[in-house]
């Protein structure tokens, strides 16, 4: 349990980048640690509401952030916050002070002595006078000095870093769908629109463009896989939006990949209707019926390993090749050891691109591309034989976990999981 005093007596912090003052950014990051109250010392008012603050510490611990000349993010902090020690204090690859310390109840009467002789930078000389502090070096995309308008504008850079997802992003995603999105993600920040809501938004644009996609012409064709391809790029926006303000929450990350899942699925059914009411075969529309049932099944399934097993959301960090290990903590849940693929680099490079073309971004694209030249049949088939072999793969994949958790529970362990 600790509580945190952000410094931020200064003009620079009251300066906004992507729209939130670095005074409040400041605050933002000292709650998402999980700070039980915040004083902000500049924008909560002077010092002099300090002393009956600091009064109701009790026996809890103290974080103090100094924004007075800088941008803080989380790096900053959540390494001093996860070290052990009663005075620590962050400090840069360099080994300087980085503006942030924690104090235990022993030490919090003399950084709040110092703090109220200087409110603008009492922590750098409690850090100077602390020789024999735990010294924790931050993380990267930790801070940045806000001084002069080339370093508020080298600030932004680095801040928007955080928007890359290396592990996560495919090539489509990197080269089209986040150079789209950004700028209006940074449009966004600078308008009360919450994440939640922009994700409410895709929901409906996607889904108006599934339903243009029932419609028999060429036109409505086309229109609906631009507004399902416009909606995949706003769907960007809402975890860029939510990471930058930092109010990412639980609810937002189920509520962002049940809108992906609804709307695919939703694009599944439309574009096999489109070819229906040109092809009205019985066999076309029993199809429609194996597809979907197919998608079904394997959303179920994937999810079903999220909730249960990695009490996470999100299809992207699916395991589906399990073994149980015994760990020190018990029986527990690993992605299985693979060998080094001996196959030729060429023919492991086309394994690759194949996964992309499998993913949502490239679908979305390649779609409305073919609507251009009428191409519904070749999207349909594709989209089809996609989720059909999805459902291949994953319902084995699922019955061998049920096996396994079941295993679990007769040596009476509950579901855990751990990465390779």
């Amino acid at each position: 349990m600790f509580d945190a005093i952000v410094l931020a007596d200064s003009a620079a912090a009251r300066i906004k980048l992507l729209g939130l003052t670095i005074a409040e950014r400041g605050r933002r990051v000292a709650g998402r640690m999980g700070a039980r109250r915040v004083l902000v010392l500049g924008a909560d008012g002077g010092t002099d509401a300090l002393p009956s603050w600091a009064a109701e510490l009790g026996t809890a611990e103290l974080l103090v952030i100094r924004v007075t000349d800088q941008l803080v993010h989380l790096p900053l902090v959540r390494p001093l916050v996860a070290s052990a020690g009663a005075r620590r204090i962050a400090v840069g690859p360099d080994g300087g002070y980085a503006g942030a310390l924690w104090a235990g109840p022993e030490q919090i009467a003399e950084v709040i002595t110092a703090i109220l002789a200087n409110p603008t930078s009492g922590d750098v000389d409690v850090a100077a006078s602390w020789s024999d502090a735990v010294k924790v070096e931050h993380g990267d995309i930790a801070r940045h000095p806000v001084t002069t308008p080339a370093e508020r504008k080298a600030a932004t850079k680095m801040l928007l870093r955080i928007l890359i997802k290396p592990a996560e992003d495919s090539p489509v995603s990197r080269y089209i769908y986040r150079p789209l999105s950004r700028p209006l993600t940074q449009l966004l920040l600078h308008t009360p629109i919450t994440a939640n809501q922009i994700s409410y938004f895709v929901g409906v644009l996607g889904l108006f463009g599934c339903y243009l996609t029932t419609r028999a012409s060429q036109a409505s064709l086309i229109w609906g896989a631009a507004l399902v391809f416009v909606s995949g790029v706003i769907d960007g926006c809402d975890g860029e939006v939510s990471r930058l303000r930092l109010t990412s929450s639980t609810f937002g990350a189920w509520l962002d990949t049940v809108i992906d899942e609804l709307t695919t699925f939703t694009y599944l059914i439309s574009i096999g209707y489109h070819t229906y009411v040109h092809h009205p075969e019985g066999w076309v529309g029993a199809s429609i019926v194996v597809g979907g049932v197919c998608y079904v099944i394997s959303i179920y399934s994937i999810y079903y390993f999220c909730i249960v097993v990695l009490k996470a959301g999100g299809s992207q960090y699916y395991q589906g090749d399990l073994e149980i290990i015994d760990a020190p903590e018990g029986p527990t849940l690993r992605p299985r050891h693979k060998a080094p693929s001996t196959l030729p680099p060429a023919v492991q490079k086309l394994g690759l691109i194949a996964l992309y073309m499998i993913r949502r971004d490239f679908i979305n694209l390649a779609a409305l591309a073919l609507t251009f030249f009428d191409l519904y049949v070749v999207i349909y088939g594709g989209i089809w034989v996609g989720a059909v072999v999805a459902a291949l793969i994953v319902i084995p994949e699922h019955l061998k976990l049920r096996g396994q958790l079941r295993e679990l529970a007769r040596r009476g362990a509950a579901p855990r999981y751990v990465a390779a």
